[in-house]
């Protein structure tokens, strides 16, 4: 391994040092909480060398979004082209949302302060309550495309697909949102609120047709 390499991979290692002890302290205390300074004492480092590495605060958060946002929709889109083609639109729509249900859920409270927080620079990707949202949220964009397999949906304006897909990505939110905080709910209880809402949104999804 050349020298160029090397420091190339030692850069990379502690960029992703700085991310991961970021995405920590933004999980236990939110974003509007973090700080360079924060970073730097939990890594034992100074912030001199944080700044080496991001412009300062806004970057770091800019790229823990992007890192999670990735991770999440890989995890989404993973084999869902396979699964499209092979069962109907109603068990499409219920493996999609259960799956998104429960990885998010998974994410506890880090997501939940992404989610929440009502900066300009965070919601610059988060938001997806506005018109056009499906152009440029892939999780909407995925449940449009979804929801154009029911037969009820084919003939409708994309806007009335956007709004469905927007109402049906909400009300996931607001079950995402009290599991995650209440961390004592019983699994089973849990699971029961998670097909039940499901159940309810694809009924939602084909009462149109």
């Amino acid at each position: 391994m050349g020298k160029e390499e090397r420091q190339e991979q030692e850069r990379k290692a502690m960029r992703n040092l700085i991310l991961t002890t970021a995405g920590e302290l933004v999980a236990e205390k939110g974003i509007e909480q973090l700080s360079i300074r924060k970073i730097a004492e939990r890594m034992e480092y100074s912030a001199g060398i944080i700044y080496h590495y991001f412009q300062g605060k806004e970057d770091i958060v800019e790229q823990l979004l992007q890192q999670g946002y990735r991770e999440l929709m890989g995890g989404l889109t993973a084999g869902s082209d396979t699964a499209r083609s092979e069962v109907s639109a109603e068990d499409n729509l219920s493996q999609s949302l259960s799956q998104f249900i429960r990885m998010t859920t998974a994410e506890g409270s880090q997501y939940r302060n992404v989610m929440l927080n009502d900066s300009p620079a965070v919601l610059n990707h988060t938001a997806v309550l506005h018109k056009g949202a499906a152009l440029e949220r892939n999780a909407i964009s995925m449940l449009c495309r979804t929801l154009r397999q029911f037969r009820g949906m084919a003939a409708r304006q994309e806007e009335e697909i956007e709004l469905t897909a927007q109402v049906i990505w909400s009300a996931a939110f607001g079950l995402i949102m009290r599991l995650s905080v209440e961390k004592n709910l019983p699994e089973e209880q849990k699971e029961a609120l998670i097909a039940r809402h499901v159940e309810l949104m694809v009924l939602i999804a084909g009462s149109r047709e």
